[in-house]
């Protein structure tokens, strides 16, 4: 008698330690499938949440055959057309190798210097604007280029950077969009 409890309770043992690897493994697995299902986009070194900035500008900014659609449709020389194409695709790697850069070396703001040419029709930035690395990754239409022949840049922001009056103005958007110009116009 004393064996076949002794026999009982082993067996008990053996049936809760084969439960409880059980448990352990079916834990892990759900934890490898989550993390497989949920995938981070990483940008840069130190990114951890960002989509990559080429993504967000593809899919805001208009691509080169649309761009090239556009220009066909406009009383402009080839040579005119193919200098628009040529500064817009520097302008995008220009911006996007910005953005590349400060991700691998932490920085979380940055400073769209307005150009000359797009004074008039940059009327949503500031002198001092600033954007954050998280705007930049959901809204990225806020970054140059703006239109054919746009010559604004976008720049890292430090923390102990003055701006031209004297302050940070962050760059908001209004009834939830940012004013950005319509990318169908052409800057000579």
């Amino acid at each position: 008698m004393v064996i076949a409890i002794v026999v009982v309770i082993l067996l008990f043992i053996v049936a809760l330690v084969c439960y409880g690897v059980y448990i352990v493994v079916q834990k892990s697995n759900k934890e490898k499938e989550s993390e497989e299902t949920t995938k981070i986009a990483v940008s840069g070194k130190y990114a951890v949440a960002f989509l990559p900035v080429a993504s967000s500008l593809a899919e805001k900014k208009p691509n080169n055959a649309e761009l090239e659609a556009w220009l066909n449709s406009q009383d402009i020389s080839e040579e005119q057309k193919s200098k628009y194409l040529k500064d817009w695709q520097s302008s995008i790697e220009k911006t996007i190798n910005t953005i590349n850069d400060g991700d691998s070396n932490g920085v979380t703001a940055y400073r769209i210097e307005i150009g000359e040419k797009d004074s008039k029709i940059c009327q949503f930035l500031h002198l001092d604007n600033f954007i954050t690395r998280t705007q930049i990754s959901h809204n990225a239409e806020i970054l140059p280029p703006y239109c054919p022949g746009s010559d604004s840049i976008v720049v890292s922001k430090q923390p102990w950077e003055k701006g031209g009056t004297g302050g940070w103005k962050s760059v908001t958007p209004k009834d939830g969009r940012y004013e950005t110009p319509d990318w169908r116009q052409m800057l000579p």
